[in-house]
């Protein structure tokens, strides 16, 4: 109770007067305030949220083209196949409407739906895990304010055994652990909070960093780039190879923030990333841009890729192309013309360890964006040997130096949008989890190792995991399944050494799923 209301109380008592009209209008007064600071609250949580929201690029993913921002439908193309991203306005029940926010957080931070089944890893749970209280809560607050919007989605639209959502259950096991960004001591506030939002909000490291064979981030490959849906996210690693070296804080502060400094100008997937910086505080995108250049200072340098040889057969194709299609708006020196088309020279989306970036830009075209003009197309006019040729001339000329030169084949996968990782040969037990084998008897090795010949097939698991039980009977699930998920992918690996890479990632998830099922079984 207020002074005033408690003063005007008393002296209605002593003069014998029945009414408190005074003091209730004082007392609805100093409600209406707090009503007034409320929403005030409200409003900039809201704000706060959907400046959040800009900055992981929510939208970018959950707006199909010519659709409704947050409603979904986007193809999200994976190495398994495709996906769709979900409606998240507040339509019930084709969007979260019936959602509580302790079911947007467990989508966010844990993986899981509504329902607490486990959501496909093209959600960067594993990145916004990361993410404070209070801004699960903005987030939260921003997403109640969408319109709702009627679409139906259906999101899943893999193969077998992809679309069986206990796969995923066995990925989340070897690769998600719940965790929150802990500020380190030793960095300032702009360290810490770069990176907080370049690990966290912004997710720079779910693109960037190398990816194994069944889409588990390599932990000692953080950053040292990867093909994320059809497209080449460079190295920007403190390795000698990486793409970040041609950059000081400023001219990545400006490059993040979509300002095309010198010419260099983001497209693909990290113009979306641009796009959404330059809205973001600047204070917010410099410290992103000091956090990755402080990190990559802890990276081994390692070697330098082997240049790979361009035929001065090839070069002279490539030119010939570049001279009649792209010399008038690039330049002869590849130094692009502010404005209307940017720098080719040093360029880590077009001097990448992958030519698809490239290829991609000459199959699809970009539409004009702010003062910069159209880059037309040339599905059509350009045969598939014609866009390689084009693309290993500009990747080997200017002093641009690539590891690998792109083929018709991987000109004709871009057109079919079918394989994404066309990364070349990889070793593939980069793929296998390294986990401690203690305790492991050469038995349930050699029960694994048997399986591995061929495709598993339904209950071929049950002595390989009856022996694995005698072995590591008080051990926990996940202790269980990593070790067998171990074996069978050096055992597919050493076994198989000619299985393709499609090939071997679909070898080891019907494993992993099989495996789940019969741990499962044997209780």
């Amino acid at each position: 109770m207020s002074t005033s209301f408690r003063l005007s109380v008393a002296a209605a008592a002593m003069a014998g007067i029945c009414t408190l009209a005074p003091s209730v209008t004082l007392a609805q007064s100093e409600e209406s305030s707090a009503d007034a600071s409320s929403s005030s609250d409200q409003s900039d949580l809201v704000a706060r949220g959907e400046y959040l929201s800009n900055m992981a690029g929510c939208r970018h993913c959950h707006q199909a083209r010519d659709g409704e921002p947050y409603a979904g439908g986007r193809v999200i193309l994976t190495p398994f196949g495709r996906l769709m991203s979900p409606n998240i306005t507040q339509h019930e029940p084709s969007g979260i409407g019936g959602w509580t926010r302790d079911d947007f957080e467990g989508a966010l931070r844990r993986g899981v739906n509504k329902e607490g089944g486990p959501l496909y890893p093209a959600m960067p749970y594993n990145r916004y895990t990361l993410m404070s209280d209070e801004d699960i809560d903005a987030l939260w607050a921003y997403y109640q304010t969408i319109e709702p919007v009627f679409n139906e989605v259906e999101t899943i639209q893999l193969p077998f055994p992809y679309n069986v959502r206990q796969g995923v259950a066995v990925w989340k096991e070897l690769y998600f652990e719940e965790a929150r960004y802990e500020p380190r001591e030793e960095w300032d506030d702009q360290l810490n909070r770069g990176a907080y939002l370049a690990e966290g909000v912004a997710h720079c490291a779910a693109c960037h960093t190398t990816r194994n064979s069944i889409g588990g981030p390599v932990a000692d490959q953080a950053y040292q780039g990867a093909v994320v849906d059809g497209w080449y996210a460079p190295n920007i690693s403190g390795s000698v190879d990486s793409h970040l070296n041609k950059f000081d804080q400023e001219t990545l502060t400006a490059y993040l923030a979509n300002e095309h400094p010198d010419g260099l100008a983001a497209f693909g997937p990290m113009y979306q990333v641009a796009d959404s910086l330059s809205k973001a505080e600047r204070s917010d995108v410099e410290a992103i841009s000091a956090y990755i250049l402080k990190r990559a200072e802890d990276d081994p340098e390692g070697e330098a890729d082997e240049v790979a040889e361009l035929s001065e057969d090839a070069m002279a194709r490539g030119a010939a192309i570049y001279e009649g299609n792209c010399l008038s708006c690039h330049g002869d020196d590849g130094m692009g013309r502010d404005g209307l088309a940017a720098r080719l020279v040093n360029n880590g989306g077009v001097n990448g360890d992958n030519p698809v970036n490239v290829i991609n830009v000459l199959l699809q075209g970009i539409e004009p964006r702010n003062d910069w003009g159209q880059m037309p197309s040339f599905y059509d006019s350009l045969s598939d040997e014609e866009i390689a040729d084009v693309t290993n001339y500009v990747r080997a000329s200017w002093g641009n130096e690539v590891p690998r030169l792109a083929t018709a084949l991987d000109v004709e996968r871009a057109r079919g949008v079918a394989q994404l990782d066309m990364t070349g040969d990889t070793d593939l037990t980069a793929a296998c989890p390294v986990v401690s084998l203690e305790g492991v008897s050469d038995g349930t090795r050699d029960a694994v190792r048997a399986v591995a010949d061929g495709p598993v097939q339904e209950g071929e698991l049950q002595d390989a995991v009856a022996s694995l039980e005698n072995d590591l009977s008080d051990a926990e699930y996940t202790r269980k399944l990593t070790v067998m998920t171990s074996l069978y992918c050096d055992a597919l690996a050493e076994l198989d050494a000619d299985i393709s890479e499609a090939d071997f990632r679909e070898r080891q998830l019907a494993f992993m799923n099989e495996l789940n099922n019969a741990i499962a079984n044997d209780g």
